[in-house]
């Protein structure tokens, strides 16, 4: 594993998920703000790696060379310390590996489930020269179908960037059950990703923002506040009666439970456990060790506006 060797500042195989709309923790207006910023000059990296990452990094190699064995790849590397650079579009990649397609440079393969090998697209692909590998730890459950955003859209994008017809995302789940999924160029996703991409880099150019479509993406959209009072259309009510009235459901379910809570705990007493029917409670302890006192380091003053809303009814005194 040698770590991100990507631009910054510009779009990687690693982004594309996001661009494309696939990928459920990062929308493509955070992508956009963050490449942006980077290619303003702002650091935009983790300050630290989280240890979920590191050890995914730690069993990268182990997982991709028992991979390149069970689907017999020959003349694997990994390691790779130079980004693949995209011959027309706008973006770069960093594979985890790159393996051929056996001593005879072909291979036909299909799914094979004694070796966890699955082809989704075709019941028999043929693999030709030099392949993508890209790596995936994850503590999930096994997965049938491999979601786009886990590792799929990088590994297209990665084999653009390559020139290459072929590819495979080899998946560890829960450190001991592993799947390599193998797909070959598709050219409906091409369509979509190759004018993506061109738009873009053009956002960042301009800094052209998408259109917001999450409540966090106007967060990132707006960071700051002005004092002033906007004028709102009045079809843009019924909005604020339906935040109004999903606040009051929680509120109210929040103290049902409480309610509930409070007449199983005084039948329970002492006692930890209690079954009743087809049900199991437990009402246990923790235990929190000695901590020696901490001195919290100074911080400079910052501003940041608030990720929810404020709302009340008000009453102008309108007939």
């Amino acid at each position: 594993m040698v770590g991100k060797v990507t631009d910054d500042g510009g779009l990687s195989a690693s982004g594309v998920s996001a661009l494309l709309g696939n990928n459920p923790y990062k929308s493509k207006t955070e992508l956009l703000d963050e490449k942006i910023r980077a290619r303003a000059g702002e650091n935009t990296r983790l300050d630290e790696q989280p240890s979920l990452m590191r050890m995914g990094d730690v069993l990268e190699n182990t997982v991709l060379d028992e991979a390149c064995l069970r689907m017999g790849l020959d003349n694997v590397r990994l390691n790779i310390a130079e980004p693949l650079i995209h011959e027309r579009l706008p973006i770069q990649g960093s594979p985890d590996g790159i393996a051929s397609a056996g001593v005879n440079n072909t291979i036909v393969i299909g799914t094979d489930y004694d070796k966890c090998i699955f082809t989704p697209d075709s019941d028999i692909v043929q693999l030709k020269g030099d392949g993508i590998l890209e790596c995936k730890c994850t503590s999930a459950f096994p997965e049938d179908v491999l979601p786009a955003w886990r590792g799929k859209d990088q590994l297209f994008a990665n084999m653009e960037c390559a020139n290459m017809t072929w590819g495979a995302v080899v998946v560890l789940y829960q450190s001991v059950f592993l799947k390599i999924f193998v797909y070959t160029r598709n050219e409906d996703w091409v369509k979509r990703f190759e004018p993506a991409v061109i738009d873009f880099e053009r956002r960042i150019v301009e800094q052209d923002q998408y259109d917001p479509e999450s409540s966090e993406d106007c967060d990132i959209l707006y960071p700051y506040d002005v004092e002033e009072t906007v004028e709102l259309e009045d079809d843009l009510e019924h909005h604020f009666s339906e935040i109004l009235h999903a606040k009051s459901l929680i509120k109210n379910v929040q103290q049902s439970i409480k309610d509930h809570e409070a007449v199983i705990k005084e039948h329970m007493q002492e006692n930890k456990h209690a079954l009743c029917g087809t049900h199991r409670a437990t009402w246990g302890s923790r235990t929190y060790k000695a901590q020696k006192e901490k001195i919290v380091p100074a911080k400079e003053a910052y501003t940041i506006r608030s990720k929810t809303l404020s709302i009340k009814e008000e009453d102008y005194g309108l007939d």
